[in-house]
């Protein structure tokens, strides 16, 4: 089909013919205190390989690309070091803390985790002795080959993934964004746009996923950690709201979608503390809730709920499950794994686990963006922008979507989702002699009984441990038994197992990141932190 010049289809046809190219670099090895500077740079367009030994030479090469780029983490490191080479007054997507798009000349460099938000490895990736890259290392010529070899690799893994998203999805920005697409293909009905006063109504019955320590310090015991196959995507085989239209109540009303509460909790369901965030309270003390029916019949069930008197109750005129969507990319996944076919077990199990958040998404939080240069940074509010930090060279100008350009789904069926899995869980746990720890959809436990498979919603047996060292939420260490591997977590740092054991036992870790920390607002910087067991 050729759309004629001007039409949508000639529009469409020239996007999802761009050409999509990646690029890497090689830099100095992490070292606290050291800002790494690159000191190679690879190019890859599904070809040919090109390597460049400066930044300037690269860059004056990415200029004639009219292509999109693609770096792997690039919006948390590549493309900082490239800002002093953007125009004064260009405009950028920053997402998250990252920088997601930008461009330099003809090219439209993009940060790939937005598309694929997964570690390399998870695809593949060669190894190599980072000690290889040091200044006095690294001009060897070995040592130069097989540093060229890994950024060639990286540049080749990356582009099978890009390349196969495409394939998949098309040209868009963001993998939730894909995975709404593939849904308005197949939906027997359109998403319903709502608008900020619809999100401000339903958000208090959205909550995240469920983590917790209900033990912490050492725990010497035999336990099992368990977890569930595709918590969310199971979940929405089910119905949940779907239309912008509902009713509410006082009182009771049978079969409503959410319930607004006061009740006696015993560990069931969610509830916001100003002080600590996300807590499951579990205590004699009344308190209003809002809570959706999958956790609220789940509380009844198990005795969790004493005391409760319905304030309200909200129905929803329309729903819908999305089992053609989660069938679809859940049979694609088992024929690639049959086939063996890494890159698309990758790309259709993030196709799975991607749909729900876009219904919840709240378009507040995105803004324009701009380099301006310093000293135009007092102009700014003159011209309908804001000061948001320093960028680089740059000063990082903002302004905010205006109404029409801020797209709300239904965070009533993000809620809904998301509380079906938390109830998954909670029965499960209710199920088990005891719980040590449990994360959004796994669990550890002791004297566990549970029916496993590897079916959608099955529990799968993850491994045999005898030892615990939990110090907080996603801060532990789990010591295996003979025939499984060891399990541990520490977010947002990267704590040795004996420094996992030092924190469980209630000793003070003092973290040191060998890697510096890129900010859209400020130079690079390293973060040294004190962590113990949280209390």
């Amino acid at each position: 089909m050729v759309g004629t010049p001007g039409s949508k289809q000639a529009w469409v046809l020239t996007l999802t013919a761009r050409r999509i190219t990646v690029f890497d670099a090689e830099t100095d090895p992490f070292e606290f205190g050291n800002v790494p500077a690159p000191f190679m740079w690879g190019f890859f367009d599904g070809e040919d390989y090109q390597e460049f030994d400066d930044t300037d030479t690269f860059v004056n090469f990415l200029r004639d690309q009219d292509a999109i780029v693609y770096a792997h983490n690039g919006g948390k490191f590549d493309l900082h070091f490239l800002l002093e080479y953007i125009e004064p007054f260009s405009d950028l997507m920053i997402i998250n803390g990252r920088i997601s798009k930008v461009n330099i000349g003809a090219a439209e460099l993009r940060d790939s985790w937005n598309i694929i938000p997964a570690k390399l490895a998870a695809y593949k990736k060669d190894e190599i002795d980072y000690a290889l890259m040091k200044k006095d290392q690294r001009d060897k010529p070995a040592n130069r080959r097989k540093i060229s070899m890994y950024c060639k690799s990286d540049c080749v893994y990356l582009y099978d993934l890009v390349k196969r998203f495409h394939d998949e999805h098309g040209i868009v920005l963001t993998q939730a964004g894909a995975s709404m697409r593939a849904w308005k293909k197949i939906a027997p009905v359109a998403p319903p746009r709502t608008n900020k006063l619809f999100y401000d109504e339903f958000y208090p019955w959205y909550f995240g996923g469920r983590v917790q320590c209900f033990e912490k310090g050492i725990i010497d015991a035999d336990f099992s950690v368990f977890d569930l196959n595709s918590a969310y995507p199971y979940a929405m085989l089910s119905e949940h709201p779907y239309s912008a239209n509902f009713s509410r109540i006082a009182g009771y009303a049978k079969g409503a979608d959410f319930y607004r509460i006061h009740a006696v909790s015993r560990g069931a369901l969610p509830y916001r503390s100003d002080v600590d965030g996300l807590v499951f309270p579990d205590d004699d003390q009344r308190r209003e809730y809002h809570v959706g029916k999958w956790e609220y019949h789940a509380a009844l069930e198990t005795d969790s709920l004493h005391d409760v008197e319905i304030l309200e109750s909200v129905t929803f005129c329309g729903h819908l499950d999305f089992a053609k969507y989660i069938n679809k990319y859940y049979a694609l996944r088992q024929e690639a794994i049959a086939a063996g076919d890494q890159a698309g077990q990758l790309i259709y199990k993030l196709a799975m686990n991607s749909l729900y958040g876009k219904f919840a998404a709240n378009p507040e939080k995105y803004k324009h963006y701009q380099a301006w240069p310093p000293e135009f940074s007092n102009d700014m509010e003159s011209f309908g922008w804001n000061f948001a930090g320093e960028f680089g060279p740059w000063s990082l100008a903002s302004a905010s979507l205006s109404e029409n350009a801020q797209y709300y789904y239904n965070v009533a069926t993000g809620a809904s989702i998301t509380g079906y899995v938390r109830a998954m869980l909670w029965r499960t746990m209710k199920q088990c002699g005891r719980v040590l720890y449990c994360d959004t959809d796994s669990i550890a436990c002791i004297a566990a009984n549970l029916s496993t498979g590897d079916g959608l919603g099955q529990w799968k047996h993850e491994g045999d441990f005898n030892r615990a060292g939990i110090g907080g939420k996603k801060l532990y260490i789990f010591r295996a038994k003979p025939g499984f591997e060891n399990k541990s977590a520490s977010k947002g740092v990267r704590l040795t197992e004996k420094q996992l054991w030092q924190v469980a036992r209630g000793k003070t870790v003092k973290y040191h990141p060998i890697a510096a920390t890129f900010s859209i607002h400020k130079e690079p910087h390293f973060i040294s932190r004190e962590i113990s067991l949280t209390i």
